[in-house]
């Protein structure tokens, strides 16, 4: 009498055909699958929200970064001047102002300071005006102070100035300049063009690459 074959839930790996042994580990790793299947689907959700997220925080930033902006329209940095103990740094502005033919006197001055560490070098001053009109008035004269060691520039937020150092170094210095806190880019005999981020910085090289 022939042994009586069993069942497949009944027979061992090694008494299973080739078919009957893939269809036993298709369906254990059918629910497997289907788990994989929905972590993919999640993952992809995920990915798209965290995009979305990003190009708003993007936004946050850049609109953190224009309000820290505009509130230094009235302020500016002088290199330059020389430090001598006990100083009185709203007179040394003024020394400047009177250097350059700007008529400003101490009223128009809210506050001023030397910043950073003392060192073997002369720091800045920063000096906040009362309004804009003053400010405006010594930064659009500063060419006068060419060749003097001394300069002035608008006191930028530090992802601006780090922008402004970027396209510097790619430019050239003479080719980039900064008006009311925004950074602007002359290439060739194109129009100045204003540079708001690293994309766009990074947009603008691709484009109109540097000369060499």
């Amino acid at each position: 009498m022939p042994p009586k074959t069993r069942s497949g839930e009944d027979q061992t790996v090694g008494e299973m055909s080739k078919k009957d042994l893939l269809a036993l580990i298709t369906g254990a790793l059918s629910p497997l699958k289907t788990s994989v299947d929905k972590l993919q689907v999640d993952i992809g959700r995920l990915a798209t929200d965290v995009g979305k997220h990003s190009v708003d925080l993007t936004k946050l930033e850049e609109k953190l970064d224009e309000t820290d902006q505009y509130s230094r329209r009235n302020c500016l940095r002088i290199f330059g001047v020389k430090e001598t103990p006990r100083e009185d740094t709203d007179q040394l502005v003024l020394d400047v102002a009177q250097r350059i033919k700007v008529d400003i006197d101490r009223n128009q001055i809210d506050r001023s300071h030397r910043i950073g560490k003392p060192g073997p070098n002369p720091r800045p001053i920063i000096v906040k005006f009362v309004g804009y009109s003053p400010r405006r008035a010594m930064f659009m004269a500063k060419k006068i102070l060419k060749g003097s060691g001394i300069t002035i520039r608008e006191d930028l937020t530090q992802q601006r100035l780090a922008l402004l150092r970027r396209a510097a170094e790619s430019y050239s210095e003479e080719n980039v300049w900064t008006y009311d806190g925004a950074i602007m880019v002359k290439v060739g005999n194109l129009r100045p063009f204003r540079v708001r981020n690293e994309k766009e910085l990074q947009s603008h090289l691709e484009r109109h690459p540097p000369s060499s």
